[in-house]
């Protein structure tokens, strides 16, 4: 189930990492990782009253499990690697250390959870949906 779309994404969460094409794979991985990490507690009711900060939090999980994807596919080249330095007499491509929180946690599905987690926090706390209790 969706919870955003392509318009709010521009227009209202100000998102421009994906184009319009991609959006709907990525907006359908967010919506299942925000099930996942609300524990199923996002309802209709609190579509209806947490309806901007669900979408808000669904933007921000669609920008950085792109950004996570896109990292981990191009991680050895020069459009997604760190790139430090790059000659093209003979291609050289030096790779430097300056890391984003992205790079941090490509190789660690935990810390990419905790990552998605701390995104969906800076939406949601306080409105009750990322309680895991009965």
């Amino acid at each position: 189930m969706g919870y955003t779309t392509y318009d709010f994404y521009q227009n209202k969460y100000y998102g421009d990492s994906i184009e319009e094409s991609l959006f709907p794979k990525w907006e359908d991985r967010a919506a299942m990782k925000l099930d996942q990490l609300t524990y199923g507690n996002i309802t209709e009711e609190s579509l209806q009253e947490y309806d901007e900060k669900i979408q808000k939090a669904t933007c921000a999980l669609v920008d950085l499990l792109y950004q996570i994807d896109f990292k981990t596919t191009h991680a050895s080249d020069e459009k997604g690697g760190n790139v430090k330095s790059m000659s093209s007499g003979g291609r050289s491509i030096s790779f430097g250390t300056n890391e984003t929180m992205i790079d941090k946690v490509l190789n660690d599905k935990t810390a990419q959870n905790r990552l998605c987690y701390d995104t969906v926090c800076e939406y949601l706390s306080g409105t009750g949906l990322l309680y895991a209790g009965v």
